[in-house]
C-alpha cells in the first residue's frame, strides 16, 4: 500500500504537466455539467411554450423555471406569462401563473405536445386589466350594440371607477329606463356614477357606491334593484391547462389586478 501511494505521488504529483492536464480535464468536465443543465432547462422552457400555444393564443408566452439548489433536477417553481390574451373575447393584458415545486408530466409533454402539471405545493394566478382595454373594450362593444352616447367617459380612481356620461333615453331598455324614468330631464340622462368591484367564483360584480342622474341622487332601493339587473357584468373562464378560481380583485391607478 504505501508502494502504491509513492508510486502515485511520484507520477502525478511530481510531473506538474500531467496534474496541469488533469486539471485542466476536470474543470471541462464540470463546465460541460453546468452547461448540459442549462441547455436542459432552457429547452425545457422552450418545450412548455411550444406545447401552450396549442391551446392558449396570445402575443407572447414567456416560460421560466428554476431548479434552485436542488441537485435531483426537480423543478423549485415554474412561471407562465402571457401577454394580451383574449379572454371572453377581452385582451387582457397580462395574465401570469406561478407554481411552486410542480411536477410535470414528461410523457404528455415530449409525446402528446401537452402541458399537464400533475401535483404543486402552491398555485398562484395574476392578471391585470388596463384602463386604456375598458375603454376599448366599451367602445367596440357600444359599436356591437348600437348603444348611442354623446359622452362616456372611464376614469380609474382607486378605489373606485368613475363614469361621467350623456346618454339619450331611448338608449336604455324600457324594462331598465322605467326604473329611473322620474329622473329624466329632456328625454336624455346625464351624470355620474362611482362603482366598486367585487370578484366571486371567477365572475365579476359592480357596486355602484353612488349615481347621480340629471343632478338628483339616486336612492339606495333604486341603486339595489340596478346592481341586481346589471349583475354579473363578467364572467372570466378558465385558461386552459389551468384550474383556478379567482377570488380577489383591486383597483389601480391604471389597472384592474385579479388573484386566485
Amino acid at each position: 500500500m504505501l508502494k502504491t501511494a509513492h508510486f502515485f505521488k511520484n507520477r502525478f504529483v511530481n510531473n506538474p504537466v500531467r496534474t496541469r492536464m488533469i486539471t485542466a480535464l476536470a474543470a471541462v468536465i464540470v463546465l460541460l455539467s453546468g452547461t448540459s443543465t442549462l441547455y436542459s432547462r432552457e429547452s425545457l422552457d422552450g418545450e412548455l411554450a411550444k406545447a401552450l400555444r396549442k391551446t392558449v393564443k396570445c402575443e407572447r408566452i414567456e416560460i421560466k423555471t428554476n431548479t434552485g439548489d436542488n441537485k435531483s433536477g426537480d423543478l423549485k417553481s415554474l412561471f407562465m406569462k402571457f401577454v394580451s390574451l383574449p379572454i371572453n373575447g377581452v385582451p387582457v393584458d397580462y395574465v401570469t401563473a406561478q407554481y411552486t415545486n410542480p411536477k410535470i408530466d414528461f410523457k404528455a409533454l415530449r409525446n402528446a405536445n401537452a402541458v399537464k402539471i400533475t401535483s404543486y405545493s402552491d398555485f398562484a394566478v395574476r392578471i391585470l386589466v388596463s384602463e386604456q382595454t375598458i375603454k376599448n373594450e366599451f367602445i367596440r362593444t357600444a359599436r356591437r350594440l348600437n348603444f348611442h352616447y354623446d359622452k362616456f367617459l372611464i376614469k380609474f380612481s382607486p378605489p373606485y371607477i368613475e363614469l361621467e356620461f350623456s346618454v339619450p333615453a331611448s338608449t336604455i331598455p324600457p324594462k331598465d329606463r322605467k326604473l329611473v324614468e322620474k329622473f329624466m330631464v329632456n328625454d336624455r340622462f346625464e351624470g355620474y356614477a362611482a362603482l366598486r368591484l367585487e370578484v366571486r367564483d371567477n365572475r365579476i360584480f359592480v357596486a355602484p357606491a353612488k349615481v347621480i342622474l340629471n343632478h338628483f341622487l339616486l336612492p339606495m332601493p333604486v341603486l339595489t334593484e340596478l346592481q341586481k339587473r346589471v349583475n354579473p357584468i363578467y364572467t372570466i373562464p378558465r385558461v386552459l391547462p389551468f384550474d383556478f378560481t379567482l377570488g380577489k380583485i383591486d383597483l389601480l391607478k391604471q389597472y384592474i389586478f385579479l388573484s386566485n
